[in-house]
């Protein structure tokens, strides 16, 4: 969710309070031995922005990679690289290469700029080693001498926002939506684009109030952001999309009633996690499966580009929250329906 030269979710630390969620062991799972695609078993490792535990953008790609794991013999996940900048990354990537681990993941579009030498040189000289980008269009990798070995994950931003925008448009009371996200990046605004006219697509008296400045470290940033556009504006329900900056965001909420004001998380569901202000969760998968399959088959490669969304399971809706009434609760599945079919 970032614009290459622009480091979107470095050095996130640990939260604050308020999130109490299950650490993710860093172990991984391992495969059994058994032919894939002629060899005995493969590694996957991942280079990640912030911490795997993140309850956020982390988290969500390593149990993405956990997932495809363990549903797919033969392949282990080797120890992730947190809290990497893009720099750092490129150590990172050439010290998996050297390894020979067969996938490399990076989570974030902040690092294919700083990662092209790593690949060029891993093409011509460690062409088994395949590296996925997520969260990267073929326009992000314009720069690259050859893109062979390597693929990209992209998940579609509208109808995130589509989802997100019918249930913010059904429970708002003021009328009044939030955005908070941690920088202007192009994909940050497409999502709110997609957001605001979704509410207004199912409630006409919608307002929309975007805040572009959170950061992506400091719950207190976002809870500072959150409480000017509750107190400000009117805002009563706010889609996050800026990390671990959105505990704030939930704190704010809960100070000013949570019950009366709510939070769509992503990408990740974290319903139910001590997160009384959570109503649903906009959830991605980073079909990293399907990036495994590609490896086995010999397809992998030449610049492909993954699509993650409704239709293939990429993209998903938490289950609902209590707090949203049975009536709305079934609004929003028939919206999601059209939004899945294309016609929203």
């Amino acid at each position: 969710m970032e614009d290459i030269n622009l480091t979107r979710r470095q050095a996130l630390g640990l939260f604050g309070a308020g999130l109490a969620l299950t650490a993710v062991p860093l172990s991984g799972c391992t495969g059994s031995a058994g032919g894939v695609g002629g060899k005995s078993s493969r590694r996957a490792g991942i280079i990640l922005s912030g911490p795997a535990n993140d309850g956020g953008w982390g988290q969500s790609h390593y149990e993405s990679l956990k997932t495809a794991c363990a549903e797919r013999s033969g392949w282990k996940i080797v120890d992730p690289r947190e809290n990497a900048s893009p720099t750092e990354a490129a150590d990172e990537a050439q010290s998996y290469v050297d390894q020979g681990v067969d996938l490399i993941i990076a989570a974030g579009t902040q690092f294919p700029d700083s990662l092209r030498k790593v690949v060029a040189d891993a093409a011509k000289k460690r062409p088994e080693v395949k590296f996925l980008f997520t969260n990267v269009s073929a326009d992000d990798l314009a720069g690259y001498d050859s893109v062979e070995n390597l693929e990209t994950v992209l998940p579609d931003n509208v109808q995130l926002g589509q989802l997100a925008g019918v249930v913010a448009g059904l429970m708002t009371s003021t009328s009044k939506i939030g955005f908070v996200a941690g920088m202007e990046l192009s994909s940050s605004k497409e999502k709110y684009e997609a957001y605001l006219a979704a509410a207004k697509k199912v409630n006409a008296s919608v307002e929309g109030f975007a805040d572009y400045s959170a950061g992506y470290t400091e719950p207190s940033q976002g809870r500072s952001v959150a409480a000017t556009l509750i107190a400000r504006d009117g805002v009563d329900v706010i889609w996050g999309d800026a990390s671990a900056a959105e505990n704030g965001v939930r704190s704010a909420l809960e100070e000013a009633g949570a019950d009366s004001h709510f939070n769509i998380a992503q990408p990740m569901d974290v319903s139910g996690l001590n997160q009384p202000t959570v109503i649903a969760s906009t959830v991605v998968d980073w079909m990293i499966g399907q990036a495994m399959d590609r490896i086995e088959s010999g397809e992998y490669g030449r610049g492909h580009v993954i699509e993650a969304n409704l239709q293939n399971g990429g993209v998903s809706l938490s289950e609902l929250s209590d707090k949203v009434p049975d009536d709305i609760k079934q609004k929003v599945e028939g919206y999601a329906s059209q939004i899945r079919d294309g016609k929203f």
